[in-house]
């Protein structure tokens, strides 16, 4: 039994993407911070489609160390999609227990940790994939000096500086993994009033119903498509940037680096 595994699935893009494979009978792994809501959501998604395995995994993405446990525990799982999607918006400022800012945290770092954690049960279950969710708001360059200290600031900057890490982790790992049968590109979902949007710009966004479109559009993707940024149904194309391999090399070492606790015990040059 392979399953896909949804970062971040209890409540906007993650919940309307893992509601609607449910209904295309795709065993699901679900994680989220909140183990009632969890809960509920796994129930749902068995109430669409009672035929369907569903697992869960509870941890909040602002503390490393739960991330590392929370996963550790499923990485015998055979995992054939990943789906990097949980996020947040953090307006105030907010420092994690680990010392980095929390968009930056949960929105690359604890991705970067968790797939990396995941990584053999992905590549035993190639062809297989993994989908990042950014977005157009991407930074259009990074300084390597700020982000070695792991924080943007907040709001709109740090929002904006970690979509683009996302963006450089995917393309990082489409080269390292192309070859073991693995395809990863991201993607802009859409302007859509998730909690997220209406965080940071406000209700200007397309309805949540129509969430789960843009992930759907790569999750569907002919298997050979790799380190692609996709956008409005198309390969699109992101910040200059972030083509290059120079710069995608540092992000990742940089990520490394500030993992270098947490990444002892999984491989992390496949």
């Amino acid at each position: 039994m392979q399953y896909t595994l949804i970062t971040g699935a209890t409540d906007g893009v993650g919940l309307m993407v893992a509601l609607e494979l449910a209904r295309m009978d795709e065993h699901l792994i679900i994680h989220g911070r909140n183990k009632l809501k969890l809960n509920r959501t796994a129930e749902e998604l068995k109430s669409i489609n009672p035929s369907i395995s569903v697992k869960t995994v509870v941890c909040d993405f602002a503390s490393l160390k739960q991330v590392r446990d929370a996963f550790v525990k499923i990485k015998d799982e055979n995992i054939r999609v990943l789906i990097n999607n949980a996020g947040c918006f953090d307006s105030t400022g907010v420092i994690t227990e680990d010392g980095f800012g929390l968009t930056y945290q949960v929105n690359h770092l604890s991705h970067f940790l968790l797939t990396h954690t995941l990584l053999p049960s992905i590549i035993k279950n190639a062809p297989s994939k993994i989908i990042v969710v950014s977005s157009m708001a991407h930074a259009g360059s990074i300084d390597f000096e700020t982000l070695k200290k792991g924080r943007f600031g907040y709001s709109y900057s740090a929002y904006s500086c970690s979509k683009l890490c996302n963006i450089l982790f995917a393309f990082k790992l489409s080269r390292m993994l192309k070859s073991k049968g693995v395809s990863v590109n991201c993607l802009h979902p859409g302007v859509i009033n998730t909690k997220l949007l209406i965080e940071g710009w406000g209700a200007c966004g397309i309805d949540i119903s129509k969430a789960h479109q843009m992930v759907l559009y790569a999750y569907e993707l002919k298997q050979d498509i790799t380190g692609e940024y996709l956008k409005d149904f198309s390969i699109s194309k992101a910040a200059d940037f972030a083509y290059s391999e120079d710069n995608q090399d540092e992000c990742y070492e940089i990520g490394l680096s500030h993992l270098k606790d947490y990444l002892n015990f999984t491989n992390a040059n496949p």
